[in-house]
């Protein structure tokens, strides 16, 4: 501190100095006075600053590291049984797979093969029954004819009938224990496919078969006539004296026979007969039936 003021002091003198001795143009300069004060300063500092020993840098205190404790293992329960149903099936096979085409009003059996997957044995207490959808003529219920155990497997058969139109059909069906209790269900589908109408066959016939005696006599012609599905049917008659009937109509609900008829009263005697031609859906004649006729 002491040194500090000492050499303050000495430049101060310098100073005053060099205005006593400098010309009056330097003198007038306060510019380069303060330069020359500043440099000298500046000297003194950066001095001042290289005879200074630095401080020791202030040590860093390492953390310590933090501890974590261990996960606490959990111990896990022990796994516990599901008990099985008394009344369980599995579906194992069938006959009339899904979706077959089955013409309509045909008769089928569906059959399904089941396995008995529960605790309790099947008796003949035991059903399947219809439960919803297309019955297709099926009964209400059909009883097992056999015990089933546990593991062993049983077939049940349902005799069904196509329906009269064109479609796809299903209908479902359960199994039913003693007790009323309903479990696995299974079904029925079936295609009926939309068939081509036509008339597959005419029988004719006369009542009588034959005749003589007193004349007139009343012939009655029958003409039994087939169709493959519903539909209507238009035909007409004729006869061997030449005539020929108006065009008549029969309705076909279903697949099946029909049977229509018409008098024709004879008054000679001959081997008469009778042909039927079905128009529609066919256009072809059928027969003829003769009938022998000898009148008295």
């Amino acid at each position: 501190m002491i040194r500090k003021k000492i050499f303050i002091s000495t430049i101060a003198l310098l100073v005053i100095s060099a205005a006593c001795t400098l010309p009056f143009s330097i003198q007038s300069s306060d510019s380069y006075v303060a330069t020359y004060a500043a440099q000298t300063v500046q000297a003194y500092q950066t001095q001042n600053a290289l005879t200074q020993t630095p401080l020791a840098p202030t040590a860093t205190a390492t953390p310590m590291p933090t501890f974590t404790p261990s996960a606490t293992s959990t111990p896990k329960a022990a796994p516990t049984s599901t008990p099985q149903p008394c009344n369980r099936a599995s579906f194992v096979s069938e006959t009339v797979p899904d979706g077959m085409k089955i013409n309509a009003g045909e008769s089928f059996t569906k059959s399904w093969r089941l396995k008995n997957t529960g605790t309790c044995t099947w008796n003949p207490s035991y059903k399947l029954i219809f439960s919803s959808g297309d019955q297709m003529s099926g009964p209400n219920s059909v009883k097992l004819t056999e015990y089933v155990k546990p593991g062993e497997k049983t077939d049940i058969l349902v005799d069904m009938k196509a329906p009269t139109k064109s479609g796809t059909y299903t209908g479902y069906w359960k199994l039913q224990a003693e007790d009323g209790d309903k479990f696995a269900q299974v079904y029925a589908k079936i295609q009926v496919p939309s068939a081509f109408f036509m008339v597959t066959s005419v029988k004719l016939s006369s009542i009588p078969a034959s005749y003589t005696g007193a004349c007139p006599t009343t012939l009655t012609i029958k003409a039994e006539i087939t169709a493959s599905t519903a539909g209507k049917v238009t035909y007409k008659w004729q006869r061997s004296d030449g005539d020929t009937s108006e065009t008549k109509s029969v309705k076909f609900d279903s697949k099946g026979t029909e049977t229509v008829q018409f008098d024709w009263d004879v008054n000679s005697t001959d081997i008469h007969w009778v042909k039927v031609y079905i128009d529609a859906p066919n256009h072809q004649w059928f027969g003829p039936v003769d009938i022998d006729v000898t009148c008295s």
